[in-house]
């Protein structure tokens, strides 16, 4: 446990500036939905129907698992390598950036579609996988950053600095946090899939037979809310 503690453990300054740039990725990517044209809120609410209506009927879990990892994985190995050059700083910034803003435009644009019903959807959609995965793409690239700044440092300026010590760290965290994804991949494909299946029934019966409960006003009125607000921009 605690060889694993020292493992994960980074610079205090990268961590805090990723995590500000995360929670800014996040909120803007939660605006998005806000200020789509009338053809890209079509599209959207097309492509959320589809999917809602895929979870709804049978899964293909092998493809859902299959498509989930390649793609973590990818994203994931992409910024890996561009921590073990010295020019890959902007570009490790923009890719982690670009994913907590798909992230957040994703939950918004559950949310505005199908109002209260969308944050039951988006608690099951974003716990616990989504929040591991993100965690783990803030600790691979903060030591992307560190590396590639570390590299520049012995480039430039001869500091002094252990390159086989800090890669075997590193190759170390590419191995740990690839072992996540593949748990992570698996929760989402044979668990995440049945509960977003089962909270979609259960919502369509209970919000085709709950007549004037008070929770099904509420939702209505907030669902209303979200779609005037949607399609009046």
């Amino acid at each position: 446990m605690d060889k694993l503690k020292g493992l994960f453990k980074v610079n205090k300054s990268v961590f805090v500036f990723l995590f500000v740039l995360m929670v800014i990725g996040v909120t803007f990517g939660s605006l998005l939905p806000l200020f789509l044209s009338t053809d890209d809120k079509v599209l959207v609410s097309n492509y959320l129907s589809d999917f809602f209506a895929q979870v709804g009927s049978n899964i293909d879990y092998f493809s859902v698992f299959k498509n989930s990892i390649l793609g973590n994985s990818v994203f994931f190995l992409f910024i890996w390598l561009l921590g073990i050059s010295a020019i890959g700083i902007p570009f490790i910034l923009f890719l982690f950036f670009y994913k907590c803003f798909i992230f957040g435009f994703s939950i918004s644009a559950i949310i505005i579609n199908y109002g209260f019903k969308g944050i039951l959807f988006s608690l099951v959609y974003i716990f616990p996988h989504q929040v591991i995965n993100i965690f783990c793409y803030l600790i691979i690239t903060s030591y992307s950053l560190i590396f590639s700044i570390r590299l520049i440092g012995l480039i430039f300026k001869k500091s002094e600095f252990s390159v086989k010590v800090f890669f075997n760290r590193y190759l170390k965290i590419l191995v740990v946090c690839f072992a996540v994804f593949i748990l992570s991949s698996l929760y989402e494909s044979f668990i995440c899939t049945n509960i977003l299946k089962w909270v979609y029934n259960l919502l369509g019966l209970w919000f085709t037979y709950c007549g004037i409960d008070v929770i099904m006003a509420l939702g209505d009125f907030y669902e209303g809310r979200c779609r005037y607000v949607w399609w009046s921009r």
